[in-house]
């Protein structure tokens, strides 16, 4: 059993870590991860011996009953004409019907089955987990790192703003001590949400330190190019349509097995009537005399009450009815649930790249214009200020936006079922 888990740890983790262990340094941090959690995490680990439990009874629970020996002794003795009968000796064993033991034991295979698919379930959402809260320690880390960095030109412009009160305006030397104070305020907040955030994680993973340089770069992923290819992809590989399948597996042999109580299990057995001396007779000698009687038995119920017999077919009946709805709504669900996932996702990633190529260069463009002026020219103060407090909006913002993109892939490999592969060069930052 230890060496199955083990070869299923390894194999999870080559397929949801070693890619990103193979593209970067950076992403190694996210495979340790994603590996401590497979070998650490109480709930996983709870899922993972309910899962063996119910395939070890898998024997227990479908093998023949145990014989049963029966041993009377008479308080009076029976006598007979070959003596007295005081004790008997019985040995049986229970049969079932032919091919009920068997469609039994594929029953009890299929339920095993089903804890398996749930243990993958359970397996999936915490990769996703921890993959979100990866992102968001990567946003909260990056941010900290911006606020510190304005927080140094703004407490720089408000010494300039105070040291040549003459040349500047008031107003904007409030503005300045007041965004100075926003940014403290803004540093405060990310390092306790960051602290919040990491706590959550080690939760996830077991792990009781986490490196920084585990959280230095978000992974790019190669999305498909439409919905439909990961449509059809979910179809056959997501978790919860797999286990629709079994149920419906399930609910057939159920009813397999209903039609077997309409037949009746047998008994054979052994049974000896041990004789002892007989009375007296006045040494008449009598033929067989003191001999023990033996003999073999068969026993079978008769399951001859129709109205119980018809309910159990007619609930397994139902049952496979619900089973195939449960079927058709996984599917309908997967394919309204992949839509909208895939919007989410189009839509961060226009809004990321927006972000990286269009807004973030041109603001900083902006700012390194009114740095050069503000330079020349120190009564353009207020535009330098307003410069870089919209600068510093924006590459928050951008960090948010990347974060987003990449939660939203991470959904999306939840639903498809399948990690995405990553791309060979990640898009600059």
């Amino acid at each position: 059993m230890a060496i199955y888990r083990n070869y299923l740890i390894y194999t999870l983790v080559a397929l949801f870590c070693l890619p990103m262990a193979l593209h970067s340094q950076e992403t190694n941090g996210l495979s340790l991860l994603l590996e401590s959690c497979l070998q650490n995490n109480p709930e996983l680990g709870a899922a993972y011996h309910r899962w063996k439990a119910t395939s070890a009874a898998v024997i227990h629970k479908t093998a023949l009953a145990d014989p049963v020996v029966n041993f009377r002794q008479n308080i009076e003795p029976v006598q007979t004409r070959t003596g007295e009968q005081n004790q008997m000796l019985t040995i049986s064993q229970m049969l079932p019907y032919p091919g009920k033991q068997k469609t039994a034991i594929r029953l009890n295979h299929q339920m095993s089955e089903s804890d398996r698919f749930l243990y993958e379930i359970k397996l999936r959402d915490l990769i996703t987990e921890i993959k979100k809260s990866y992102a968001e320690i990567w946003y909260l880390s990056k941010a900290v790192e911006v606020t510190e960095a304005n927080a140094r030109i703004v407490e720089f412009l408000a010494k300039e703003a105070t040291a040549n009160t003459a040349s500047v305006a008031l107003l904007p030397v409030l503005r300045a001590q007041s965004q100075l104070a926003q940014t403290a305020n803004d540093q405060i907040n990310y390092a306790e949400l960051l602290e919040s955030e990491k706590a959550r994680l080690r939760a996830l993973t077991g792990l009781q330190t986490l490196e920084p340089q585990w959280f230095a770069a978000l992974p790019v992923f190669k999305i498909p190019y439409s919905s439909e290819d990961l449509l059809e992809l979910a179809l056959t590989s997501r978790s919860e349509i797999s286990a629709a399948e079994n149920s419906k597996k399930i609910a057939a042999t159920k009813l397999r097995l209903a039609g077997f109580d309409n037949k009746p299990d047998f008994v054979i057995g052994y049974s000896q009537n041990i004789t002892g001396n007989r009375p007296d007779l006045g040494n008449v000698y009598l033929k067989d005399e003191g001999k023990d009687s033996y003999g073999f038995f068969v026993q079978m119920n008769l399951p001859i009450w129709g109205n119980k017999n018809r309910s159990r077919i007619r609930e397994a009946k139902e049952k496979q009815r619900e089973a195939d709805s449960l079927l058709d709504a996984e599917k309908t669900r997967t394919r309204a649930s992949l839509v909208k996932l895939w919007f989410n996702m189009t839509n961060r990633r226009r809004m990321h790249q927006l972000y990286a190529q269009t807004i973030l260069p041109q603001a900083q463009s902006a700012a390194d214009s009114a740095q050069s002026t503000f330079t020349t020219d120190k009564t353009r103060f207020a535009d330098y200020l307003e410069a870089m407090t919209t600068v510093y909006a924006i590459k928050v913002a951008a960090l948010r936006a990347e974060a987003d993109y990449f939660v939203s892939v991470s959904e999306l490999e939840k639903w498809v079922g399948k990690p995405f592969e990553l791309q060979q060069e990640e898009i600059s930052r």
